[in-house]
Order: structure tokens, then sequence, then C-alpha cells
């Protein structure tokens, strides 16, 4: 058998004509070999080059798969993978700080799709399943498939996708291959500019019988971002006004925050990749991937707290939404010091091989570790200092007023209040195995026969690193005085394109590892003891008993163990209707989980009034914790079918069945309560369920693709999923009793009625269904210099028999993440010239049926960003670049039940890069 039956499909050549490469395609997938010197190659790079690629992918494949392809060696279309996902039908994105960080594939979002790396599960540094894209480097990636349907090898767990992320091989690659970037990023808000380098190099040796190929890369952003914010609103709240009137079932807004991000952000990464051929029939390739993804964000914010029975006046509108109020002077101005940090690491190790037993008979066996951890415990601090006050608020107008606000804020009003250091240690730690058998006939319909077992263990684990919860409120109150040096102005010049002018322009910050050390201090601790007449040094040895406000580890923590044994069979078929070559794969997977999960459970003793703060309770917690252990175990028979029928030589129909399942969030199954809001009328806390089922769905594909001309296609596609045991949240009125067998008062209310959330399998199904339309051409019959222009758009449109917004005020169960997208792609490429401008839509969509501290839905509104980059080759290995994102600097919106309802509007600015690129 020849050698080239070991190698893998060039990811950067392509060969010609299209006839052969089809061909070549087509041979690989019914198990026949090709020798090499019967193709010709030659090295196509670029735009084009990418786009061609990743449509032969789509066009060859067995199962509905859309695929990006590197432009060259190093060079990614986008500069964050998400980014360039979304350019692909049916995937949206989530993103963080403006970058995408997390996907949606037809309208199931992150946890429902399961991502590799070359084909092997990755862990991540996400509480849950969902794989935060950030985290990779888009120069390591040399491409990414998409599944839409499934098959019997692919790795269960993705409803909506299983996404594969694609390194470089040396021994692709065929001979000594080099490339490096270098390239400065300046964020529009921050003004600031940092530098992002990469680089790779590959060899092969001993006469192509061993390859080597290192990637490196190291990013740093400097980034500012701008945000207003209420939190949620409460609804069915009775106001009781100052006039005399009461509003009965109104939706009161929690809080309004003015906030300001500022970001450091520092990723670094690399892939190292050995290979060994020694004979015809072997091949050992042995990966390691390596990233590190630090941010350090501090939040500086100035806020207002708003409480029902301490609203004097209010208005109302036609949705019965509050939208301007007048706070009474228990109210109080906050200035909160917060951080959102990462310091996230991700490892992978594998070792393949591939033999060739017989001329019929082929064996691989994959065997994977990952872990992922992001080690902030205790790194975020939450820190409040303020002065009661009382304000007016207007929701339209987005302002807010006070006669100290008109009259300027000033160092000597800071007052202590909230303060306490957190975070979560999270690990997650996966061992993949894998053994496939490949087994090809000479039948002239069963072409091959594909069989194997897979073992997946994972274990995540979080760790919650915080000050004592006790410490939490030994300020509360705005009774200490907080020395005027630790306070200083802030501001945030051009805030939102300057259109928040109800907001103060400037107010009052400081730093909160100082203001942490004053609070600690016998100072601030001997001013609490004289305002609650307690004997000199109570307060500070009440303090130190419960360990300052050191973090430490809490009981209030979660580990999940998840054991996956699967067997597949998948058998591959090929024939002819008449003059229509037809080809299949039918199979069925069956998989066996074990999850054991444990969690810890903090024992809330009180709840007690806070002195000058009236819209907060004192949560008073014992020192012992319970700990519960549970196991649970479900196995799924998965069948899946794909056909693919080719109506004419450039036109092909597809038909896929298959069933799929998407296991829990592992929070989710986290056995334990987890208090989250302690306010007059409003008490909040969440839990978990371990013996949650997975989430299964039954899916139908039709799909027509027209290959029209080389390198151009258009495709449109129809899918309808049925999901059943869909997680939804359950919400049910709870109370506790402590340590002593007394249930928790609510202090002047009675016994304390927590509203908790938890996750439970709906009795009801959900479908989903939509259309995807796509089109890429290339226009090469236009006359100069119009003939190096080309497109690329699609469409996708998603909806589902589940839907808040047409459901009552007590609906809990409707499918999340639901939008139309389109995207549009016009590039420019001719000699030494490229030029790309892409348009992405997403309309808006149901980010989360319950809001965590509000109680009602989180819509996040339409987006629309626009993107540009090109370059220019100085020769055949020197290029220059630009890059634009976000240059129409668009801002996320996000609101509740009604649009009026605004929850948050996000700036996060544009940004632009312009660097250098040498290859040989």
């Amino acid at each position: 058998m020849c050698s080239s039956k070991l190698k893998r499909a060039l990811p950067f050549r392509k060969s010609l004509p299209l006839a052969i490469s089809s061909a070549i395609a087509m041979s690989a997938m019914s198990g026949t070999a090709m020798a090499q010197s019967e193709v010709e190659e030659i090295v196509v790079t670029g735009i084009r080059g990418s786009l061609t690629r990743a449509m032969d992918i789509k066009r060859n494949a067995g199962n509905v798969v859309d695929a990006i392809s590197a432009e060259d060696i190093g060079k990614f279309p986008d500069t964050n993978l998400a980014e360039a996902l979304q350019r692909i039908s049916g995937v949206s994105i989530d993103r963080d700080g403006g970058e995408g960080q997390q996907v949606t594939v037809r309208g199931f979002g992150p946890q429902f799709n399961t991502v590799l790396v070359n084909g092997r599960n990755i862990a991540t540094d996400s509480s849950g399943r969902q794989f935060q894209f950030d985290n990779l480097a888009a120069e390591l990636i040399s491409g990414v498939d998409v599944y839409k349907t499934s098959n019997a090898g692919l790795s269960e767990g993705g409803i909506g996708s299983t996404i594969d992320i694609r390194t470089a091989r040396p021994l692709d690659l065929r001979g000594f291959t080099a490339a490096a970037s270098a390239k400065g990023v300046h964020d529009l808000l921050s003004d600031d500019t940092e530098p992002q380098i990469s680089g790779l190099i590959s060899n092969i040796f001993a006469d192509g019988r061993v390859g080597v190929l290192v990637s490196a890369s190291r990013q740093e952003r400097s980034s500012r971002v701008d945000q207003i914010q209420t939190r949620g609103f409460n609804p069915g709240t009775t106001l009781n006004l100052a006039d005399g009137r009461t509003l009965t079932d109104v939706f009161v807004p929690q809080n309004f925050d003015k906030q300001v991000f500022t970001e450091d952000r520092e990723r670094t990464g690399g892939t190292l990749t050995l290979q060994f051929q020694p004979s015809d029939r072997l091949l050992i390739t042995a990966d390691a991937l390596y990233s590190k993804f630090e941010v350090e964000s501090d939040v500086n914010s100035i806020g207002w707290w708003f409480t029902a029975s301490e609203i004097l006046d209010a208005e109302v509108d036609a949705n019965n939404t509050v939208t301007s109020l007048t706070h009474s002077t228990n109210g109080a101005t906050d200035f909160i010091q917060t951080n959102d940090n990462r310091d996230s690491e991700t490892k992978l190790f594998a070792v393949n091989i591939e033999w060739d037993a017989t001329d019929s008979l082929r064996f691989t066996a994959d065997a994977a570790y990952s872990e992922a951890e992001d080690m902030n415990g205790g790194k975020n601090n939450f820190i409040v200092s303020g002065f009661n006050d009382g304000v007016s608020f207007d929701l339209p107008a987005a302002s807010i007023s006070s006669p100290i606000l008109t009259a300027g804020l000033t160092p000597d009003l800071g007052r202590a209040h909230i303060a306490i250091r957190q975070g979560a240690d999270i690990e997650d730690e996966i061992t993949d195995l894998k053994f496939k058998g490949e087994w090809t006939s000479s039948n002239e319909t069963l072409k091959k026969v594909d069989f194997g077992v897979t073992y997946s263990d994972r274990t995540k684990t979080n760790d919650i690193v915080a000050t004592n919860p006790n410490a939490l409120c030994h300020f509360c109150g705005y009774l200490v005085d907080v020395p005027d040096s630790l306070l200083q102005t802030r501001n945030a010049p051009g805030f939102l394109d300057d259109r928040a002018d109800g907001l103060p322009g400037t107010f009052l910050g400081f730093d909160a590892d100082q203001l942490f050390e004053f609070l600690g201090s016998p100072e601030a601790n001997l001013q609490r003891d004289a305002i609650f007449g307690l004997a000199p040094g109570t307060s500070l040895a009440q303090l130190q008993a419960n360990g300052g406000f050191d973090a430490a580890l809490q009981p209030d923590s979660f580990e999940v163990d998840e054991e996956v044994l699967s067997f597949y069979v998948d058998a591959f078929l090929e024939g002819s209707l008449g003059s229509m070559p037809w080809a299949a794969n039918i199979g069925v997977r069956y998989s066996d989980t074990d999850v054991t999960a444990t969690g810890t459970q903090l024992d809330l003793q009180a709840l007690e009034i806070i002195p000058s703060d009236e819209t907060l309770f004192n949560a008073v917690f014992g020192t012992t914790s319970t700990t519960v252990k549970i196991d649970s175990d479900y196995d799924n028979w998965l069948p899946s079918a794909n056909f693919r029928l080719n109506l004419r030589d450039d036109v092909l129909l597809r038909l896929a069945y298959s069933k799929t399942v998407t296991r829990p969030q592992l929070t989710d199954l986290a056995p334990r309560v987890n208090f989250q809001v302690f306010r007059p009328s409003n008490l909040i806390a969440s839990g978990g369920n371990p013996n949650l089922d997975p989430f299964e769905s039954d899916n139908l594909d039709l799909s027509l693709e027209w290959y029209f001309a080389e390198s151009s296609m258009a495709s449109i596609a129809w899918f309808r999923k049925f999901v059943d045991d869909f997680v939804v949240s359950g919400q049910e009125p709870r109370r506790f009793v402590n340590s002593l067998g007394e249930t928790i008062q609510e202090p002047g209310a009675g016994d304390a009625i927590f509203t908790v959330n938890s996750p439970v399998n709906g009795s009801r199904s959900a479908i989903v269904e939509g259309f995807e339309i796509s089109v890429q051409h290339m226009f090469t019959n236009l006359p100069a210099p119009f003939d190096g222009i080309g497109i690329q758009a699609n469409a996708t449109f998603v909806d589902s028999n589940r839907d808040f917004r047409t459901s009552d005020r007590d609906q809990v169960f409707a499918v999340t993440g639901l939008s139309d997208s389109q995207n549009l792609v016009l590039f420019y490429e001719k000699g030494r010239i490229q030029f790309r401008v892409a348009y992405n839509q997403r309309d808006d969509f149901l980010q989360s049926v319950r809001n965590g501290t509000g109680g009602d839905p989180i819509f996040v509104e339409d987006f629309a960003q626009v993107d540009i980059s090109g370059s220019y080759d100085i020769n055949d290995n020197f290029s220059v670049f630009f890059e634009g994102i976000n240059i129409n600097e668009e801002k996320n919106r996000k609101h509740g039940r009604f649009t009026n309802q605004r929850l948050e509007l996000t700036d996060t600015g544009a940004r632009y890069a312009l660097g250098a690129r040498y290859s040989f």
C-alpha cells in the first residue's frame, strides 16, 4: 500500500484541476488510495485559496459540514477563532471585552456544541462545558470544521454541532516551512497600542519519514469598556407612594450603575507536533498544545440600589414598568470597585498511531489528556464605599440626580460599606481514549465499515475562594468614615460617546487594596466600636475571628466526575440511481455515562437588619457545612444516517437523520444551594440537580448544494430538531432551617421566603426549525481590474415552538440563543493586493429565561459589526497588512421582558492593527 494513504489532506495546497481534487476526496471516502505521483500540486494561498479549500471540504464530506481554512501557514482569516466561525451560516457568537468567546450554532448555545482539537475532547476553563475560544490564538490554527449533522464516529454531546479545530502537521507541509508576523493593536477607547507576534517553523527529515512543527504566539492588549447597567426588574411589586397612591403588579428596576472597565489581556500559546513514519503502513503523531490567558480587569462604578418600600414617587408606562422614581434618603450612592479577572491555562497532550494492518484493514489508536484551569480564587474584589442619599431616576433618559450629585462629589462623602475578596479556582481534566478500526470492502455497494470504542473521564472542580461571608457586611451601613486621602476623582472621557449626559461626569474611586488595608486596621474598627457602643477592640476581634478580609477556601464548592464509555459502528455505501451517483453512511453509537457529583452547602444562620441601610440584610453563616455526594447514570442509543445524491456533477442533494444528546451543564449538577440576593422581600438562591437527564434531540436535515463554477457555490439547507428532556429553570419558594433547627426569619416580615431557581428536566419537548442560505462566488470573468472581486454571503432563519415572547409571565420553558443572522463578506484579491470587508448581523435573542438577580428574562438586542482587513505583498515572502475590528463601533444592548426595560448598554469601541508578515 502506498504511503499516501497515511498522509492527511494538504491544508495549504490545492490540486489542479478541480476534478482531480474531487476524485482524491471521493476515493478517500471509499477507502481507496491514489498514488501521489498522479497529482501535480501547486501552492495556492490567500483569500481565494482559503475559501476554495473550505468549499472542497463541504462538497466532499459525508456529513453536512462547513469549514474555515487558513489563508496561508500561520495566517487565519480572522484575528479570533470565534470571529471567523461567525462567517459560517448558522453560527453566531457571544463576545467578551470586544472579542468573540463562545459560539451558538443553529440556535443552540455554547454548552450544546462539542469542541474538539484534532478530533479530541479538550478541557475548558469555564465553569461548565462551554469552550472559550478566546483561549486559543488564531495563528496556531490551520482550519476549523463545523459538523452540523452527526455520524456514529463523532464524539457525542453536540446537539447544535461538533466543532473540530485543526492544527498543522509537518508531514503535510512536505518540506521546510516558516512564517512570522508582528503587529501593533490600537484600542480606540483606551487609546493604547500593544504588540502581538507569532511564528511557525516546520521541517521534515530522514527522507520524509520524520517531521517536526513548532508554533508560538504572544499577544497583549489594553482595552476599556464603558457600560450602564440595570441588573433586573423585579416583577409583581407593590408600591405604596408618599402621595397615597398604590401601584400594584409593577416592574421595579433593581439598581442603576455607570461602569468603566479597564483590562490588560495577555495571551501566550504554542503547539508542538512530532511525526514519525517508520514504514508505509505506520504513522505515529505526537501533539502538544499550550495556552496561557491572563486578564486583569478593574471595574470602577458609581451605582444606586432601589428598594420598593423606600420609593416615594413613581410613574409607570403601559407595561406597568416604572419609568421614573424618587427614592428616600435611606438609599445610597455607591462607589464600587470590582474585578473580572482570568488566570487561565490550557494544556493538551496526545499520541496517535495509524496502522494499515492489511490492504483492507486499518487501525487507529489515540490517547489524549487535557487540562484547563482558571485560578482566580480570591483575586476579584467587591468593595463599596458610599453615602446615604435620596435620588431621582429616569429610565428612558438613563439619568439620575440628587442635590448632593448636583453640588458635586467630594472625598469627605466616603463611608465604608460592603467588602469582600472573591473568585473561584476552576479545574477541568479530561482523559480521552479512542480505538478505531476501518475495514475496506471490495463489494460494489458496501465500501467500508468503521467501528470503534471511546472512553472519556472528565473531572470538573469549582472551588470558591473568598472572604468569610460573615465579614462581608462587617462595615455595612455607611457609618465608618473612609479617609479622604483614599478617595480620588475618576472620569471617563467620551463615555458612551458623551450621550450619558444624565450621569455624573466624574465620580469617586479608590485603590481596593488600600481600602481593604484600612478596613482591617484598628483605626477603622475603633470607629465601628464607638458607633455601636462596643468595648474598644471588639470589632477588630470579631473581624479577625472570621479571618479578616483574606480569601480562603469556602464550603460552597463542588466537583463533578463524568465517565463515558461509547461503542459505535458505521457503514459507508455507494451506488447510483440511474446516472446519479450516491453515497451514504449509516451507523449507531451507544454511550454509557456515570456521574458522581459532590457539593458542600453553607449553613445560613440568620438575617439581620443593617443600620442606615434599608436595602440589604446582613446574612450570618455558621462555621459548619454539609457535604452531599450523589451518583447517577444513564445510557443512550444514537443512530445516524447521512445520504448524498449527485443530481448532476455540480449539484448535490443531502438528507440526514440522527439522534444526538447534550449532557447537562456541569454547574447544574452541583448538589448545593448558593445564596445570591439578600434584599428585603427579594431573597434569591439557586441550586443544582445531580439527577438531571441529558437533552435528547431527533434531527432531520435536507440541503441542496450547487457548485456552479470553480471556487463558487450556492446552497440552501433546512433543519428541524425535536428536543426532549429539555433542562429548564424550575422556581420554588423555600424556607431554610439553621443548624439549631430554627426557621430563618426576615426581620419584620416573618419566615424568610427564598425564591430558589434550580434546573429540572421539562415534560414538554421543543422544536427548533430553520433555513440556511449560502452563496460564494469569485468574479473571474470581469474586466480588469474588477476581476479580483469576490463575495461570500449567508443568512440563517431559525424559530422554535418555545418562544418566551409569546408566553405569559409564568412561562419558564423557552429555547435560549435562537436568532436570525446574516453575513456578507466582500473581498478583492489580485496580484499583490488583498482587501476584505465583513458585515455580521445577529438579530435579538433570549439569553436567559431568568435573570439571576431580577427573576425575569434577559434579551440581547440586534447587533451588527463591520470588520475590515487588507494586505500588500511587497515580494513573494514579505507583506504588510492592516485590520479593523468593529469599525462601526457597534454597542451591545440588553433588555428585560419589555424593550424599555433596559439592562445593559455596553461600548467596547473599535480596534485597529498594523503589521508585517514574513514567510518562506
